[in-house]
């Protein structure tokens, strides 16, 4: 659709807004140089409180400064852009029909859910032309009254995902233009806002130039498919912070530092006012000797160095022994980050959960410590999948998913393949789960065509440097990944470096990051002898995998790939992963055990990520109306990759496969194995990094032909992580009947 003025009124834009300008003459959601008018900067999750009591409480409903819009929005569908309202935001609409939001229009009957593991679900594929024929188009409106306290505030609309593109407008104005489906867009509507009733309308694209950057391996859905709220915030305000802690060489005491980022709206001098900080233990008690403070007029005047940089913290203290956050013990504390003016009133306070913990990489070893102890990533792929909403999960929903991961002995999710709902790091720092925070980034079906196209770096670069301004705050969060199957190529090398100078705290992971052409030896694709897929060698490094990456990651190994890597005489001394593994398809992750012997018994090797948590199947009726579990093709897709989308160790419901059970196996932190050919000697090992085994009940069962004869609660076992003891059975054994089958086991 060509951008000029009866295009745009064709799609709901304003006649009045001149078209905006592209290097395709498109409208934006074809133009890959926009990917967003009039959006907000990104920054952490954040709510703004009254008090430094409820900050630090932290329970956002509990905030009179947020308005949530979730729940029936009035909505119009079309399958494309031509036969979408026209005008529509201009006034309110009453006729329509209603929709919940968030949700998935898919799912609601409004076209269908396309289920693709890679190659594009439509075409042509024309990058960053989309089709014209059939793309759905979903417009809607809801109505909202600004709250009387809100008077003299800066307010916000945050929008936390739409899939893929949208316009926004409020009483008539055009407000915005937003992509990215799983990242936070907000607008400042401040100047458009009126009193009593307020009409938000809004235009989705199903597909847009964005989405040549986001063909991942899933359900393809469309709509608000997360929270939408409006957020007042004074208008001199804590836009931004970010903490770090760094721990000294005995991983003992800390320099926490603090970097606020100050907006002021006022118009008038931000002399006088001041930004205070102070860190909370579990109880709601300071754990600093008194606020950390600094003038809001020197946070909002620093002068940067021509050479060089400013320093990190702008508020910084030293932090005596505290508690440490890990995947056994995450221990949190909160710090309430604050505003006062001149006369020492509070303007606003906010807050978020902070966890003392390092990340490296052993230099003798290449292990992964956290702390300086040796820990691996016992971990899963995790999509957002419910199979009835979609992608649209509930609070609960997020909390049922990682609390049952948690509880099979997982230690890691990985975001496959886009930032999830912030929630869900939330539940990850609370339980203790370390998460490879991965951008919303793949092109499969175009391989890295698009990292090496100039036309597409600003699109490339937003989508980690927006996950990275949103999630920094995590403790939860230990390693970055650039994305997911999508080539490389200059710009992919720059998304990493922006990464390296911005956290200086957590490694960079891009599995396609391999072949380092920089080096003596390698081998490019046109070369006959380029490694082959049917022999595996493609999984070597070639000489090198790229500088940029911080890990070697791989998918899919073989039970030879480690040695495979490990003989390389490349002087290669960077950690292992295997971030796709163990496809869990049927009856399979048979071999898992065999994989941990490697890994728990070669350098480098620090764990990895199955592939996948939870069968993407969806609730569908058949020709009786009975509801069935529909996989690609079952929606009449002309696109798909059929029962593709089931790989997990749950079924769609959550209900666990016996791969499950293998993973709570392998992955439990106690280990008894039978000594040697002494049946009646048993190992104890303790393979926690952190925890010492007497933490742990230890219950013997003895079964006499499949019944339990002895339930015995034994004497705690005082090892320290990684050591072994052995434990005779001889005490409680009883006289054995010579028809009879005996089994112990340690519980």
């Amino acid at each position: 659709m060509l951008a000029n003025s009866q295009a745009q009124t064709v799609d709901g834009l304003p006649a009045t807004i001149p078209p905006v300008p592209g290097i395709y003459n498109l409208e934006p959601w074809e133009d890959p140089k926009i990917t967003s008018l009039n959006r907000e900067p990104a920054r952490a999750t954040g709510y703004s409180y009254s008090s430094i009591a409820a900050a630090l409480e932290g329970k956002r409903e509990k905030t009179d400064r947020l308005l949530m819009l979730n729940g029936d929005w009035q909505f119009s569908f079309a399958f494309k852009p031509a036969d979408a309202p026209q005008d529509f935001y201009k006034s309110k609409v009453n006729n329509w029909k209603t929709i919940p939001v968030p949700s998935n229009w898919e799912m609601l009957g409004f076209d269908i859910p396309i289920y693709k593991s890679a190659v594009y679900p439509f075409r042509p594929v024309d990058p960053p032309r989309v089709p014209k024929d059939y793309n759905g188009v979903g417009s809607y409106q809801k109505t909202f009254t600004v709250p009387a306290n809100w008077k003299n505030m800066n307010i916000t609309l945050h929008f936390g995902g739409v899939s893929s593109a949208f316009k926004v407008w409020l009483n008539g104005k055009f407000l915005g233009y937003g992509e990215d489906s799983c990242l936070p867009s907000e607008f400042n509507t401040t100047p458009y806002l009126q009193d009593g009733e307020n009409v938000i309308s809004v235009q989705v694209m199903r597909w847009s130039d964005a989405s040549y950057l986001e063909d991942q391996d899933h359900w393809r859905m469309s709509g608000i498919q997360r929270e939408v709220m409006l957020l007042a915030e004074p208008k001199m305000r804590i836009a931004d912070f970010h903490w770090q802690a760094k721990l000294d060489k005995n991983y003992k005491d800390a320099i926490f530092s603090v970097r606020p980022r100050i907006d002021n709206f006022t118009g008038e001098t931000t002399e006088g006012y001041k930004v205070k900080a102070q860190l909370y233990d579990s109880n709601k008690r300071a754990v600093l000797g008194k606020d950390l403070e600094k003038s809001a007029h020197d946070i909002f005047n620093e002068v940067y160095p021509r050479l060089d940089n400013v320093k990190f913290g702008l508020l910084e203290t030293e932090v005596k022994n505290p508690l440490k956050w890990s995947s056994e013990e995450p221990n949190l504390y909160t710090l309430v980050v604050s505003l006062e003016d001149k006369n020492g009133n509070l303007l606003e306070a906010k807050s978020c959960k902070v966890g003392f913990r390092d990340i490296q990489f052993s230099k003798e070893t290449g292990k992964l410590l956290i702390n300086g102890k040796e820990t691996y990533l016992y971990g899963v792929n995790r999509h957002d999948h419910h199979p009835v909403k979609g992608k649209a999960l509930s609070r609960e929903d997020m909390r049922n998913d990682i609390r049952q991961i948690k509880q099979f002995n997982f230690n890691a999710i990985r975001t496959s393949h886009y930032p999830n709902d912030p929630y869900i790091y939330e539940l990850c720092d609370e339980y203790g789960i370390m998460v490879m925070d991965e951008a919303n980034y793949e092109t499969h079906g175009l391989g890295g065509k698009l990292a090496n196209d100039p036309i597409w770096v600003a699109a490339h670069m937003e989508r980690i440097t927006r996950m990275a301004y949103r999630d920094k705050n995590h403790p939860s969060i230990i390693i970055w990944s650039l994305g997911n199957e999508a080539g490389r190529g200059p710009t992919t090398a720059s998304m990493a470096a922006w990464l390296h100078d911005f956290d200086i705290t957590r490694p960079v992971h891009y599995e396609p990051a391999m072949g380092s052409h920089q080096e003596e030896g390698y081998i490019d694709p046109s070369d006959p002898k380029y490694p082959k897929t049917n022999d595996h060698s493609h999984r070597l490094q070639n000489p090198l995998d790229q500088y940029y990456v911080d890990i070697v990651s791989r998918f899919y190994p073989g039970i030879y790939t480690p040695d495979l890597l490990l003989s390389q005489q490349n002087g290669d001394k960077r950690p292992i992963l295997f971030v796709e593994y163990l496809h869990s398809m049927g009856n399979s992750t048979g071999n898992l055990k065999e994989f941990w012997d490697i890994f728990r018994t070669r350098p480098r090797m620090i764990g990895g990520f199955i592939w996948d948590y939870k069968d993407q199947a969806l609730i569908k009726k058949d020709s009786t109306g009975k509801d069935f579990l529909a996989y690609g093709g079952d929606f009449g897709e002309k696109y798909h990759n059929g029962a593709f989308s089931l790989n997990g160790v749950v079924d769609a419901w959550g209900k666990p496969k016996a791969a499950m059970w293998e993973n709570k196996r392998v992955y439990q932190g106690i280990e008894s194995l039978v000594s040697g050919n002494d049946k009646n000697q048993m190992i104890i090992e303790n393979r926690s990094p952190v925890k010492n085994a007497n933490s742990y009940l230890a219950t013997l069962l003895i079964k006499e032909d499949g019944k339990v004869i002895t339930k015995k609660t034994l004497p705690a076992f005082n090892l320290a992580p990684g050591q072994k003891t052995t434990f005779s059975l001889k005490p409680y054994l009883p006289k054995f009947k010579d028809a009879s089958v005996y089994h112990a086991s340690i519980h």
